[in-house]
């Protein structure tokens, strides 16, 4: 194991809290070192982490959260599929927070692949054919990762290449006639951005290839200085121990392509697996000392067009919702509320090769209202697994028991490890459910709303 090394993924269907964690782990740690390191190995963007620090909010879709700490280098590694327009806005974004400087210093990795305006607009198109792509953000995630294993991708470092024109050019003409033959112009199809109010989302067209070279080119100027090859610093920082390392993932365990509610996935590897091959065998994730998945702690949220067994109630729903601001940090939309369901969490915990948890939105419970769990599926009266599959989770009956609750409005916000009782025990029902030890909680969402879990 190496000392001084975190992995933080989401252990259900995303929104779980991980970039607040990731930023609260980050700020203290950076407290008793020189120097800590922060790498995404996973997504683009689709990915919305918040994070909110003295009433200030921001949410980062590419770069990891760790980024928003002085004495910080992230690293958006090779795993990733980046947006260079959304990339650039994204990076002004942190600045502006950080009130006109980057707090620290980023990398983009050269070997990172590029997710483009035609990627998004081939999604949009293909949506019209086919429903599996339905419940995408519309980022041109799976196109982009689609081109890796076609053997085509545009890479970071061409778009850095003195010659950039030339591979981009090939690569307009390519998704232009991949979207003609799904019967569109390429040129006229809108696709989302960024750079958008109130919800960072707004929409622009993908334009002619000379607009669309244009567009490029201006994003290149503003990355350049941020793009290298990453591999030499990686080994480096591995080897120094001394070194905080935190690893970040994006989505949640629950949209892998192989572990997830089938076919409403990501395309990425979102297990602690990704590391191994975003790093290119730098990091083995068995050596990550602290390996968290994170959950929320009553509930769990989930945004797309999966259905789970374990649907809560449209009334404490909407209470949640508003509770706990339950729309999506990219998209915007509401997101669907169930109660806990242990098969499915700890299928996840078994599957990605958790150590720890983070329990996040402790503060997001009431003592009238008993924690419903289901503890086991039926089918046809006899109990069956968890299957990463939509048709046969559609086909499950869930049992449930019933848990009692805290009051998490008396310790919303709240650093104090003297936990109510009813919590305590819920946390030893939750270690083991999952098989894990618990890491973290958090109890609101401000930076310093964290309580500490390991030494309960």
């Amino acid at each position: 194991m190496r000392k001084n090394s975190f992995a933080i993924a989401g252990g259900a269907f995303g929104d779980e809290g991980k970039g607040k964690v990731v930023d609260f782990l980050a700020s203290s740690l950076v407290e008793k070192y020189k120097e800590i390191a922060a790498y995404r190995y996973n997504g683009g963007a689709n990915a919305g982490h918040t994070v909110i620090f003295k009433g200030d909010k921001i949410i980062l879709h590419h770069v990891p959260s760790g980024a928003l700490i002085p004495k910080s280098l992230s690293i958006l590694g090779k795993g990733m599929v980046l947006h260079p327009a959304d990339l650039v806005y994204e990076i002004k974004c942190i600045q502006n927070f950080s009130k006109g400087t980057l707090p620290g210093k980023i990398i983009i990795d050269e070997m990172a692949t590029l997710t483009l305006d035609t990627h998004r607009a081939y999604e949009t198109t293909l949506k019209k054919w086919q429903t599996g792509s339905a419940g995408s953000t519309g980022r041109g995630i799976a196109p982009a990762y689609a081109d890796i294993l076609l053997r085509h991708p545009v890479r970071v470092r061409d778009l850095a290449a003195k010659n950039w024109k030339r591979a981009l050019s090939e690569h307009f003409d390519l998704y232009r006639a991949h979207t003609k033959g799904l019967g569109e112009k390429i040129e006229r199809t809108r696709v989302v951005s960024l750079a958008g109010k109130p919800t960072m989302v707004g929409e622009t067209v993908v334009g002619t290839k000379k607009e669309f070279l244009q567009k490029l080119g201006r994003a290149r100027r503003a990355l350049l200085p941020f793009i290298k090859d990453s591999l030499p610093t990686l080994e480096q920082l591995w080897a120094r121990t001394e070194t905080p390392f935190i690893f970040e993932g994006a989505q949640g365990i629950g949209l892998d392509p192989r572990w997830g509610v089938y076919p409403d996935v990501t395309a990425s590897d979102v297990a602690f697996s990704g590391i191994h091959s975003s790093t290119e065998g730098v990091v083995n994730p068995k050596d990550i000392n602290v390996r968290a998945l994170t959950y929320k702690a009553t509930y769990t949220s989930s945004l797309g067009v999966r259905k789970l067994p374990t649907v809560m109630d449209e009334d404490l729903a909407k209470r949640i919702r508003e509770d706990a601001a339950e729309f999506g940090a990219t998209t915007g939309r509401p997101r669907d509320i169930f109660h806990l369901d242990i098969p499915s969490l700890s299928f996840f915990s078994k599957v990605s090769g958790a150590t720890h948890f983070i329990l996040t939105h402790l503060d997001i419970a009431y003592p009238e209202e008993p924690i419903k769990v289901c503890m086991l599926y039926q089918k046809d009266g006899k109990e069956v697994s968890y299957r990463p599959d939509q048709e046969f989770l559609s086909k499950v009956k869930p049992v449930y028991m019933s848990l009692p609750a805290w009051n998490g409005a008396e310790i919303k916000n709240s650093t104090n490890t003297r936990l109510p009782r009813e919590l305590k025990r819920f946390l030893l029902f939750f270690s083991w459910a999952l098989d894990i030890v618990p890491f973290m909680g958090t109890t609101g969402p401000e930076r310093n709303s964290v309580i500490a879990l390991a030494s309960i």
